[in-house]
């Protein structure tokens, strides 16, 4: 009937590993990572060049302008330890805040991601 509230506790500097699929069909776990104001201004400028080419329209079926995304969806790798840099975040996906999140450090792209706890495990 309540929020479901997590038991796993992560500390900033632990090192964690992603829970592998569970069986071939369901997907890895994913994180997300927010775009840097020059990717945001690359986006924008690839889009405004496939509206003016006629390859996508400016708007929606409703009318409303398409929006550049502010963040990117990425698979964790279940063999790779990420570094734990916030325990416990609530953070912005899109336009709405997510709790539940602990925010980590891809060491392979050197990106900050945000994941759910659930997914991961305590390693180190």
């Amino acid at each position: 009937m309540g929020r479901k509230v997590s038991k796993k506790v992560f500390r900033k500097g632990d090192l964690v590993k992603a829970y592998p699929p569970k069986d071939e069909f369901s997907s890895p776990p994913r994180g997300f990572y927010h775009f840097t104001e020059d990717e945001m201004d690359v986006r924008r400028e690839e889009q405004r060049q496939a509206i003016r080419a006629g390859e996508i329209e400016w708007h929606d079926c409703a009318g409303e302008p398409r929006l550049v995304p502010k963040h990117a969806v990425q698979d964790l790798n279940p063999e790779f330890v990420y570094e734990v840099l916030r325990g416990r975040c609530r953070v912005e996906r899109g336009y709405h805040m997510v709790p539940g999140q602990v925010k980590i450090l891809d060491t392979e792209t050197g990106r900050e991601l945000y994941c759910e706890r659930e997914d991961l495990y305590v390693v180190g």
